[in-house]
């Protein structure tokens, strides 16, 4: 029993010996957290939190940033100091201390009695889209001794994540009906950080949706070799990427200007998504086949005066519009009628005749030379002014004259 009495004293001698060496091991002091404790966004690293104004920051204006400082232990701390340490992309404007004296900061001065610092910072307009670090460190006996809490970041993007349409083209311009044809779109990353994840597509075809029906556009294009849709992986800040697309124009379709709309969609490197409707012009056309001929002639001998007949066939895909014809005097040739006869519109593999009263001055080899001036448009308004020299055999045209003399 008396030993039982003699362990149990030894043991309360030890506690006690403990937890004096632990009170002057660890007095009671001052303890000094920088939190914030507001409803800010927050970059957390264990439980502290910044603030910044604005969020996310932009490349090239300013941030504001605050932390507030409490005082969690029982003691005062008298003689507080912070110090912010910027690095890029952010600096202090000229003539800014880094370093702010706070002076005291109470016992258990916590919560809404902290004390708030702040810094206004620039912003490095080449800033990386992103959370950027930055640190502050705080004394609390005159800066002998600096304590450096957990690492803060502040986000930073640019304004607006721009992806531009740089550039549209396309080849053979303009697009002929039923051939294939390279569409080129050229984009280009109008931001200051990496653009990711970049869809382009092509809509082919329109819904259009009412109270009571739904219905369907659809352009006289198809894809080939690929879908309506290319991606790229990423294009770096001032950057252009191109993406191509194989088109062919419906065999059957018209010649005209083409509205194409197309969507872009793609991310920063925040992870914020973005959408965007473009609408992009191609034509689809190709150069007319007009060939002029003599289609009959009442002249078969020099010195006659006659009637030539001059057809004009379109032998292409594309209509002629505005077409007007011009018979050139000549040493051969004088004309007696108007040398100028207006045909207008002559429609895909169709015709239409010019007629000439001529006098002929002389033969070439038994041959009578019609020089012939015409110009036209196609249905773009793209014009064409072309001479031609159509040769017409007197001879020839004599023996057919009297053959069908004879028959009749």
């Amino acid at each position: 029993m008396k030993k039982e009495i003699k362990s149990i004293g030894i043991l309360c001698v030890m506690l006690i010996v403990c937890a004096s060496v632990s009170l002057a091991i660890v007095p009671d002091s001052t303890y000094i957290r920088v939190s914030d404790n507001e409803t800010f966004d927050q970059y957390a690293l264990e439980s502290y939190f910044v603030n910044q104004d604005p969020d996310p920051a932009e490349p090239g204006s300013y941030v504001d940033v605050k932390w507030k400082i409490e005082n969690i232990g029982s003691k005062n701390a008298e003689n507080v100091f912070v110090e912010i340490l910027p690095k890029y992309p952010f600096s202090l404007e000229s003539g800014e201390s880094a370093v702010k004296k706070i002076g005291s900061v109470w016992g258990r001065q916590i919560g809404d009695n902290g004390v708030v610092v702040h810094y206004k910072l620039r912003v490095d307009k080449d800033a990386v889209e992103g959370n950027n670090e930055i640190e502050i460190r705080y004394s609390y006996d005159g800066g002998n001794i600096w304590v450096k809490p957990h690492k803060y970041y502040i986000r930073v993007r640019t304004h607006d994540a721009i992806l531009n349409v740089k550039k549209v083209s396309y080849a053979p311009d303009p697009m002929p009906p039923g051939k294939k044809t390279v569409l080129s779109i050229e984009l280009e990353n109008m931001a200051d950080s990496l653009l990711k994840d970049i869809k382009i597509s092509l809509n082919l075809i329109t819904i259009l949706q009412s109270t009571t029906s739904v219905s369907y556009t659809e352009l006289p294009f198809s894809c080939f070799g690929t879908t309506n849709q290319q991606v790229i992986k990423n294009i770096g800040a001032g950057k252009t990427n191109t993406v191509e697309f194989t088109l062919i124009p419906n065999p059957d379709a018209g010649s005209d200007v083409y509205k194409i709309p197309i969507t872009i969609e793609y991310s920063d490197e925040l992870g914020t998504n973005y959408s965007k409707s473009e609408v992009i012009s191609v034509i689809v056309g190709d150069e007319p086949i007009l060939e002029p001929l003599i289609d009959s002639t009442s002249i078969y001998m020099k010195g006659q005066v006659g009637e030539v007949d001059i057809s004009f066939v379109n032998k292409g895909t594309t209509d002629v519009k505005l077409l007007d014809v011009e018979l050139k005097e000549s040493n051969y040739v004088k004309v007696i009628s108007s040398p100028k006869v207006y045909l207008g519109n002559i429609d895909s593999d169709d015709y239409e005749m010019a007629e000439f009263k001529v006098y002929v001055n002389d033969l070439d080899d038994s041959r009578v030379p019609l020089i012939i001036n015409y110009n036209y448009l196609d249905p773009n308004n793209n014009q064409y002014e072309k001479q031609e020299t159509l040769q017409r055999n007197m001879v020839l045209t004599g023996l057919v004259a009297v053959l069908e003399a004879y028959l009749q």
